[in-house]
């Protein structure tokens, strides 16, 4: 069977924790990887938000590149293909990245909880891991929200025969968006500093009212 990389994005991230091997999630079939995220604790709705939002930017891209009428993209296309792809091996990077995160902060749980005579370097391990099962599905939704700001820019440019795909494309990315921040709020329950609990809570509502005005503009919601 045809590897996730190989049938549809070309792009291949940093290895991560995926069935118990080093190997990338890229590297897995989109069977293997679909029941992992239904039998597996990891990888779980993180990385599975970060795909949605890889294959939204790509159907955004498609637009772009499969435009008619000229021999090569402009200026403007080009740069838009080009912020497109950074955007796109950062997602893509995330899903690894998520997956491997969440999965060290199952095994600092444990360790937090069986080695409780070395209490210190256990809770420094879990603390790292917990604010990396935060960060990381923020900065993806960073990136959800610049693809969005991307697709405005792109569907000007779009063919009417591939609108559809801009839109729907749009609306994953949204989506993934949503979904990452509902991860990432979930960690933040155990984040003990109330203050940087706040702020973070904070920008996930202003990455919310950001993509209401992007997905107003394009036509796809409110």
């Amino acid at each position: 069977m045809l590897s996730v990389v190989a049938s549809m994005l070309r792009y291949r991230s940093s290895p991560g924790a995926f069935m118990s091997t080093s190997s990338s999630l890229w590297q897995a079939s989109l069977a293997d990887f679909q029941h992992a995220v239904e039998t597996r604790s990891t990888p779980g709705c993180g990385a599975a938000a970060a795909l949605n939002g890889c294959l939204g930017l790509s159907l955004i891209l498609k637009g772009v590149r499969l435009h008619r009428g000229e021999s090569g993209p402009d200026h403007h296309r080009r740069r838009l293909i080009d912020e497109g792809d950074a955007l796109q091996q950062a997602l893509a990077e995330a899903v690894d990245d998520d997956a491997a995160a969440f999965d060290d902060y199952l095994q600092a749980q444990r360790r937090s909880s069986d080695d409780a005579a070395e209490s210190d370097p256990c809770d420094s391990a879990l603390r790292e891991a917990r604010e990396a099962s935060i960060r990381i599905p923020l900065a993806a939704a960073e990136r959800c929200r610049q693809g969005l700001a991307l697709a405005v820019e792109a569907l000007p440019l779009t063919s009417s025969a591939m609108r559809s795909d801009t839109l729907a494309g749009a609306t994953m990315l949204g989506a993934a968006l949503e979904a990452l921040l509902i991860g990432a709020e979930a960690n933040l329950e155990a984040l003990p500093d109330h203050a940087a609990r706040q702020t973070l809570e904070v920008r996930c509502e202003a990455l919310r009212r950001e993509v209401r005005e992007l997905r107003r503009r394009l036509g796809t919601g409110g």
